[in-house]
């Protein structure tokens, strides 16, 4: 550019910003527990963007690299109705609505009572990389007004998927880490962390080793028909108190006990061996659809890890479509014959914390979806109508992504009648007594593909009058202040 040139100001195509929406109410009937809130949910992973300045108890303020001011809320609901995040921009001045993004906030993990949040800069339609995101720790604590966000310093120098990143609160105090295992470019085997340290205050990056012996290409080889060949592609993060896990939903498990020491080493678990019917398609595509894992977490101790592995088998055929696809699907795995709506059974595995090897993955139950009972009579009508009895409906969904409860009594599942279809369903399963315990209509106007958007999240035990009608949001009337009291 010439010295004479006037810089172009960048105009904002309104075609590339996401839509406000105002979130739903959160259900009545979980009045009846007198606002206790439960002790784990489904949070979704991407926030509602509210058109208004809306707060309950759980809302706390602080402010983007921007200058912009940022309000959050957290919406808890019992599952398997889904919890969310809720966040509003005001734009300067009274009555001049909110701001607007090219990407959804999110939601990118949390641990005990701290959750990791990405937000875009709002309506910034110029992407930068990590530079157009800021990066925010949010503390609950009881008590309207009493919970904070805390802005972090950008990491600037390594951008990293959002499932490779785990927050995870120090024991005995106010500190917490934030991690991020990535592979590195030379070798497959070579990682380096990525990680935040509250009590410093910036970001560090350090090289890790895996400790012999690493047995995963003995157990689990990656066969000749994977559809990328690499040692380890984290797919999920989990946290077994002060022990971060970044999991491979293929192959395994990259275990680090501390990752402030100067030298942190991984340990390398499997996962079990896929079942039978599923080993043509070992390693192909995203694990998703058919596998989950958490840690069974009891008093606040974590007590097991679980996993799942689903398989499925011929069964009967969904009714037809209605209507045509919705044209704002970009699925590209939507060929018409993934509408054959297979029977399916959830084998669920548990290893008991501390880990120890390998072969102490025991097979402790199998759900089968002919096997579950609906005796429930609310719950049988809250299921679409496309049987002649609640358990034929069952069987004749499209369903997948199985999620594991942290309590390690409950499976989670999204069906849809069929998977093009807008409206889908979160079906929860008793596993002791194979029973569905629970049926959620999911928000259409935000997902409408068929992929998971929600993990488990404990934070629910350290939020107060976030459920019902009390922790609905409200709206305020006016674009609230930041607040000055220290984060």
């Amino acid at each position: 550019m010439d010295d004479g040139d006037e810089p172009v100001p960048y105009v904002m195509d309104e075609g590339v910003l996401l839509p406000l929406l105002f979130p739903p109410p959160l259900p009545a009937d979980d009045d009846a527990t007198g606002g206790v809130s439960p002790s784990w949910v489904y949070l979704e992973d991407r926030a509602y963007v509210s058109p208004d300045a809306v707060s309950n108890s759980t809302t706390a303020f602080s402010t983007t690299t921007t200058g912009v001011s940022i309000h959050v809320s957290f919406c808890l609901a019992r599952p398997p109705r889904l919890s969310y995040l809720c966040v509003h921009c005001p734009r300067p001045g009274d009555g001049e609505g909110a701001y607007r993004f090219t990407v959804d906030p999110q939601v990118l993990g949390t641990h005990t009572n701290v959750a990791l949040l990405r937000v875009p800069h709002p309506n910034d339609g110029l992407h930068r990389g990590i530079k157009s995101y800021d990066y925010f720790v949010y503390t609950a604590r009881p008590g309207p007004g009493a919970s904070s966000l805390r802005l972090l310093p950008n990491p600037r120098v390594s951008p990293f998927r959002n499932e490779e990143v785990a927050i995870v609160r120090c024991s005995g105090g106010a500190r917490y880490v934030i991690a991020c295992l990535m592979p590195t470019i030379r070798r497959p085997m070579e990682f380096k962390i990525r990680r935040f340290d509250s009590d410093v205050g910036r970001w560090k990056s350090t090289a890790v080793s895996i400790s012999e012996p690493v047995e995963r290409d003995r157990v689990l080889p990656i066969p000749d028909t994977a559809s990328q060949v690499v040692f380890h592609c984290t797919t999920k993060v989990i946290t077994l108190g002060g022990t971060i896990g970044w999991v491979d939903l293929w192959r395994g498990i990259l275990l680090c006990d501390d990752v402030l020491d100067q030298h942190p080493v991984l340990r390398d678990l499997p996962l079990p061996k896929p079942a039978r019917s599923n080993r043509k398609s070992f390693c192909r595509g995203p694990p998703h659809h058919y596998r989950d894992i958490t840690v069974v977490v009891q008093d606040s101790v974590p007590t097991c890890i679980k996993y799942v592995e689903m398989e499925t088998r011929p069964g009967d055929r969904p009714p037809p479509r209605q209507r045509q696809p919705p044209q704002h699907s970009d699925d590209s795995d939507s060929d018409e014959e993934e509408d054959v709506a297979y029977y399916w059974k959830a084998n669920i595995w548990s290893m008991p914390i501390p880990v120890g090897s390998w072969e102490d993955w025991q097979m402790e139950c199998t759900v089968d979806v002919t096997d579950i009972a609906v005796d429930n009579v609310r719950f049988s009508e809250l299921l679409p109508k496309i049987g002649n009895d609640p358990e034929e409906t069952l069987r004749r969904l499209v369903t997948g992504f199985p999620t594991l409860g942290m309590d390690g009594d409950v499976i989670s599942f999204l069906s849809k009648i069929n998977r093009l279809d807008d409206k889908g369903w979160v079906i929860s399963v008793d596993l002791r007594s194979k029973t569905l315990q629970g049926v959620a209509e999911i928000d259409e106007r935000k997902y409408f593909l068929f992929e998971r958007y929600y993990n488990t999240s404990e934070i629910s035990k350290y939020l107060i009058k976030a459920t019902g009608e009390a922790g609905t949001l409200v709206k305020t009337g006016v674009n609230s202040r930041v607040s000055k009291k220290k984060m």
